[in-house]
């Protein structure tokens, strides 16, 4: 369909998006070939609807009414095409004279409509010089009539119609997925004006508008919590089934559930605009995309009709020629005309063409059902590949943030006095350690005022608190104006020795009290590692720019063997490339954005919870939307699936193909035997794409499962 338009004068570029069913044409300024394009298209019996500049929305109530309209010409055609084969049938086995004519009669009828679309696809690829399966099955119906074996003929055609018909709903499947998400995002938005809410079109919402979210309702933009508090459903975003606590100052997604308590949200971004939006668009250029194994498939099948047609002459000529020159009784030329129609249908490539996209589709559906964005099916094939996976530290097996891990008081039994005291004077300084105990003592205990507050850069903070001088930072810092006593050495080393960052509250110069500050592994990290190494990786390593103690200590909690520490950006790229030559292709995973240029030098790069960084979205090769390691070993696990599927389709089509072929031309199959064997394999190539779309668990997830 798409040669067929670029054959038109003045058009650059046409592309057909098998999973949405939407037509890409690109033509030259001035020369509108709209209308043109819609004939050549409607000429070749589909249906075509214009889509300019669509909402979510708008473009999936077109998408819908197009497979709609296209579903129910199918059905109707391939309805009546069947009546009329019946009536012929019946006709045929009557004793009056006029029976043959009117059971001819209603063959010809069954041709004529269940074969109108076929036929004017035939003519089409005829026209642009591009023979396809429509040509193959014309050729085929057309020497039937001619040897007057109309039964066959129509049966042909009512076959290859039921089979068209059960594509088309087989298909719709895989595009729903994506309309259900495009539908997600409300239509109206309550926006609040005035203290009054005011229900506004979501295209009309721009960034600085607050609406209102109500208990049960979507969010219908992207924006951050301003007032009230709820639990959030961010499934449809990251994947993640558990809803989320949102307050004040909270990021939420457009077509996220808002499950309980009211909520009031200030947009920071036009409907347009949203993750949900952006989500849609990358899946939808995902699946358009072609996959290595699909471009082979297309370019054979190119070749492949040709091919065909050759063979076809051949078989309905050469035998019966040699046979009289020989004197050999091989049969006349009606026989092996016959035998040659057989060939002609049975090598109809349906099957194989169709055998790769549906499961590259499926996947990539499955995957953006569980949160995880694939930019094209080429990547999917390569994460069937994979054998070690690189991950990131900071961010990726730990959550990114320092946290509070340890109080040990010295002078005082009083954990909460010794975290009040230091988070009165860590409240004065920005760096990070600092606000991790600033964080720790938020809800827990009482501050008091700070005087004669001093930071001192590389060390740590001095400042007076009800008259008396604390000093909080470094063992090296406290240590420098006051004695640690070797039980306080003791603990510090042991701390440090857990990758723990230590700092000491001193009070007059005397130690009162030792905290532990790490940034803490995330407690799925262990169960992905172990999955990852369940799906068949033969090698998982860390790498990390943290020191040797941190970087062996989160390697040993997350049950990572090997670790590289204090690599620099040039370093992790050195060691990717080291990695490769050593295991073969490798993953990195990180945060998308620091550690970008070992993502690019990987042979697949992912990007962990992307759904806050517009920058991981749109570089990464694949994209984790939320911070769940785990969506890892499933990820690799449905590369590896979908790579199974496509081969098994492709396998089984060819297998199929030569079988009946094999029979047609020794004379053991008929027509209708060959087109069901062509429309069957089509069916069930298209049912075990499909399969992808049903989610499969890992080996620990079952093990978790009982």
């Amino acid at each position: 369909m798409a040669l067929s338009v670029q054959q038109l004068q003045g058009v650059v570029d046409a592309d057909l998006n098998f999973a949405s069913g939407i037509l890409a044409v690109e033509y030259e300024v001035g020369v509108d070939q709209r209308e043109r394009v819609r004939a050549v298209v409607r000429a070749s019996g589909l249906g075509i609807e214009p889509l300019i500049a669509p909402s979510a929305r708008q473009q999936s109530t077109a998408e819908a009414r197009g497979a709609w309209w296209t579903a129910r010409r199918q059905t109707v055609g391939t309805i009546v095409c069947g009546l009329l084969m019946l009536l012929g049938w019946t006709a045929g086995r009557a004793a009056e004279p006029a029976a043959d004519v009117w059971s001819v009669a209603a063959y010809v009828g069954a041709i004529a409509i269940g074969g109108a679309v076929v036929f004017r696809r035939a003519l089409t690829s005829i026209r642009v010089r591009s023979f396809d399966m429509n040509l193959l099955m014309t050729i085929a119906v057309l020497g039937a009539a001619a040897i007057g074996e109309w039964a066959e003929g129509a049966t042909v055609v009512f076959l290859f119609s039921v089979g068209r018909l059960l594509e088309t709903l087989s298909l719709a499947r895989t595009r729903r997925s994506i309309r259900e998400l495009m539908e997600l995002s409300p239509s109206v938005a309550h926006v609040v004006r005035h203290g009054v809410e005011v229900d506004t079109p979501v295209a009309g919402v721009v960034p600085g508008d607050v609406v209102a979210v109500r208990p049960g309702e979507r969010v219908p933009v992207d924006g951050s919590v301003v007032a009230g508090h709820s639990a959030v459903d961010e499934s449809p975003i990251t994947g993640e089934s558990t809803p989320v606590d949102k307050s004040t100052g909270d990021g939420v997604f457009a077509g996220s559930l808002n499950t309980s308590g009211r909520l009031e949200v200030r947009a920071t971004a036009p409907a347009a605009e949203s993750m949900l939006s952006r989500i849609v668009h990358l899946v939808e250029e995902a699946q358009a995309s072609r996959a290595p194994t699909q471009r082979l498939v297309d370019r054979f099948s190119r070749h492949y009709t040709p091919v065909v047609v050759a063979l076809a002459v051949a078989v309905a000529v050469v035998p019966p020629v040699l046979g009289a020159m020989l004197g050999a009784t091989w049969g006349g030329f009606e026989e092996w005309f016959y035998r040659a129609l057989v060939v002609l249908v049975v090598s109809c490539p349906c099957a194989l063409v169709i055998s790769t996209p549906v499961s590259i589709v499926s996947a990539i559906t499955r995957a953006s059902r569980d949160g995880v964005l694939v930019k094209g099916g080429a990547h999917l094939e390569t994460a069937s590949r994979i054998r070690v996976v690189a991950l990131d530290k900071t961010g990726t097996l730990t959550s990114g943030t320092p946290e509070v891990t340890d109080l040990v008081p010295i002078v005082d039994d009083d954990g909460a006095g010794l975290l009040a005291r230091a988070a009165d004077l860590a409240a004065h300084s920005n760096h990070p350690v600092a606000r991790a105990v600033v964080r720790a003592s938020e809800g827990r205990v009482v501050r008091s005022a700070v005087t004669a507050f001093e930071d001192v850069p590389g060390g740590g903070v001095r400042g007076a608190i009800g008259g008396v001088a604390y000093t909080l930072g470094s063992p090296a810092f406290v240590g420098s104006s006051g004695h640690l006593a070797d039980a306080t050495r003791e603990t510090i080393a042991e701390l440090e020795a857990t990758g723990r960052t230590v700092l000491v509250l001193a009070r007059g110069g005397l130690p009162i009290g030792v905290i532990g500050i790490a940034d803490t592994v995330r407690p799925e990290s262990r169960r992905a590692v172990e999955g990852l190494m369940d799906v068949g990786m033969r090698h998982v390593v860390m790498l990390t720019g943290d020191n040797e103690r941190t970087a062996a200590a989160v390697a040993g909690h997350a049950g990572i063997t090997e670790y590289r520490a204090r690599l620099l950006p040039r370093d992790k790229v050195d060691a990717v490339t080291a990695l490769r030559e050593e295991f073969g292709l490798v993953s990195m995973v990180g945060d998308g954005v620091n550690d970008a240029p070992a993502l690019a030098a990987s042979d697949l790069g992912i990007a962990m919870g992307a759904a806050g960084s517009d920058t991981a979205v749109e570089t990464a090769d694949v994209a984790l939307m939320s911070d769940d390691l785990t969506q890892l070993p499933r990820f690799f696990s449905l590369g590896r699936r979908t790579v199974a599927i496509v081969w098994q389709n492709i396998v089984l089509s060819v297998a199929v193909k030569f079988a009946v072929l094999a029979l047609a031309v020794t004379g053991s199959a008929t027509l209708w035997m060959a087109v069901f064997a062509d429309t069957g394999m089509s069916l069930l190539v298209t049912l075990n794409g499909m399969r992808l779309l049903i989610p499969a668990r890992t080996t620990q997830e079952s093990r978790s499962g009982g």
